[in-house]
């Protein structure tokens, strides 16, 4: 028994080499068009959230740090090794601050950390997350948080505890999750997509109120106002094409609204792999960040639907997000790569 740990123990450190080393390759002479580079920080990084002017990390083997707004290491958050390889964060309730959500793709389990490391909760073990959000509840000051499951075990929502609020078993291999307030009744409603291709609406009891096929097989699926006058947020679907004629190498990037108008559609070149990982829209600003599987990620302007700045070779599958300051102009694009953390600005216009 010994020697059999020992020997996966070492089979162990030669695979996070080796994937050190491919992503370390896939980023060397990459290019990118658009951005400028501000800041690279050098780490097995994998996911990736902020808070105001806070980056929060994870890396392999549970290394999690907070970062600055100039790409300077400011603590190291102790957590399990096992812990995900992804990141979100949520607001906790009754004014006990944000928890930092760690899980990875197809993992049984979610945990919540405080900023200390401390662990606060864990969901019921269940097989194969596909993704985790955390939205604001419905007339709280808390964060609900969306599970989306691989199989039939559907989509979950929890409170901000970890205590389950509501479960739909209808939909299954439910590849993404988000929320927002798409009807413009001022209600956040959970947006998801599922194995049917399709975008399913739910309230905020659990019941779906509308399920709508946009006109590709939808995999991705994010939520956000694109102009402060809007009422309502707005639907962003990323997939694959139906049309066997269409462009293999290309995804299908959607704005639509919660009733299922489609405002435009855009084409999403992909270095191999048409497929999105990760989305995140930047705060204050029409732009989606979109990771590409392969490595190629994207800015979409939302507002006219044109691919605005891209960059390629960043790593295998690269987690996107953004962070704005105070005083810091435009938001910077956040990019885990495997092998680093990069920061881009969006570079001005000449």
């Amino acid at each position: 028994m010994p020697m059999q740990r020992v020997s996966w123990f070492g089979f162990s450190l030669v695979a996070l080499l080796c994937a050190f080393l491919v992503n370390a390759s896939q980023e060397k002479g990459s290019s990118h068009k658009g951005l400028e580079k501000a800041w690279s920080l050098e780490g097995t990084w994998t996911g990736v959230v902020s808070d105001k002017e806070a980056i929060y990390t994870l890396g392999q083997l549970g290394k999690c740090v907070e970062v600055d707004m100039a790409g300077k290491e400011q603590r190291e958050i102790k957590i399990p090794k096992d812990s995900g390889s992804l990141l979100r964060i949520a607001t906790l309730p009754d004014g006990a601050g944000k928890a930092l959500l760690t899980f990875s793709v197809w993992s049984d389990e979610l945990r919540a950390y405080d900023l200390s490391g401390k662990q606060l909760w864990t969901y019921p073990r269940m097989t194969g997350i596909d993704d985790v959000w955390a939205r604001k509840s419905n007339g709280g000051e808390s964060d609900m948080v969306i599970i989306g499951y691989n199989g039939n075990t559907g989509l979950h929502v929890v409170d901000g505890m970890g205590k389950l609020v509501w479960k739909s078993t209808g939909i299954g291999n439910v590849w993404h999750v988000c929320a927002g307030d798409v009807l413009g009744d001022g209600k956040p409603k959970v947006v998801t997509t599922s194995a049917l291709g399709k975008v399913h609406v739910f309230d905020d009891g659990g019941k779906q109120i509308k399920e709508l096929d946009v006109g590709c097989y939808a995999n991705m699926v994010r939520i956000g106002k694109i102009s402060e006058k809007d009422t309502a947020a707005m639907i962003i679907v990323a997939g694959s094409a139906l049309d066997g004629n269409a462009d293999p190498k290309t995804v299908i990037l959607i704005l639509m609204s919660g009733q299922g108008d489609k405002k435009w559609s855009c084409g999403l070149p992909a270095d191999s792999t048409p497929y999105v990982d990760s989305a995140q829209l930047a705060s204050g600003k029409p732009w989606l960040a979109v990771g590409m599987r392969g490595g190629q990620v994207h800015v979409v302007d939302l507002e006219k639907g044109e691919i605005i700045a891209s960059v390629n070779d960043q790593g295998t599958t690269p987690e996107v997000g953004w962070v704005s300051g105070k005083s810091s102009g435009s938001p910077l694009l956040l990019v885990a790569t495997g092998s680093k953390l990069n920061a881009f600005r969006i570079a001005k216009s000449k």
